[in-house]
């Protein structure tokens, strides 16, 4: 196998495993979910539209996953504040999640992350484009200009049309 090859395939492969921090996470994460049983299993069932958003997203979309948990989390502290000033039991906990008019409450917070990063996408990419537009505007503005002191010359057109290819080939 040649030098090329061997850096290649090290360089393919994905790093597998978390890490000693992320480990660390987990256990940590474990713990307290055992310890706060109640507040646990409301936030796992309120916060499923993020975990769906997380997975779903993939790796360039972090932005969406973030915001979607934002407001996710947004539409599920008042239950969980609700839970924490009565009693905080099982029975507490699964009564909030059957509540029909909760689960509604905390999935539509979810449902605006998804529209507010569906219109930031939209307006940031729409005034990105407009941006483009206008240099591509001011380029060919300046080139008109060079064109009117310099000649055809500055473009490049006159050697094309003369079937000179040196032009050509400089920007190759």
């Amino acid at each position: 196998m040649s030098d090329k090859a061997k850096k290649k395939g090290k360089s393919s492969k994905k790093r597998g495993g978390m890490g000693a921090k992320g480990v660390f996470f987990l256990v940590i994460l474990c713990i307290t979910g055992v310890i706060f049983m109640p507040t646990s299993i409301l936030l796992i069932v309120g916060m499923l539209p993020s975990l769906v958003a997380l997975f779903v997203s993939g790796t360039g979309r972090g932005s969406r996953a973030s915001t979607v948990a934002a407001m996710n989390i947004a539409g599920c502290v008042p239950f969980v504040f609700k839970l924490w000033s009565g009693e905080n039991d099982f029975a507490s906990s699964i009564a909030i999640i059957t509540d029909v008019q909760a689960v509604t409450v905390m999935y539509t917070a979810a449902a605006f992350g998804y529209m507010i990063d569906w219109l930031v996408t939209g307006l940031v990419s729409s005034f990105l484009y407009q941006k483009g537009v206008a240099r591509m505007k001011a380029i060919k503005e300046r080139q008109k200009v060079l064109i009117e002191n310099w000649g055809e010359e500055v473009a490049g057109k006159k050697a094309q049309k003369k079937g000179d290819t040196t032009a050509q080939k400089a920007y190759d």
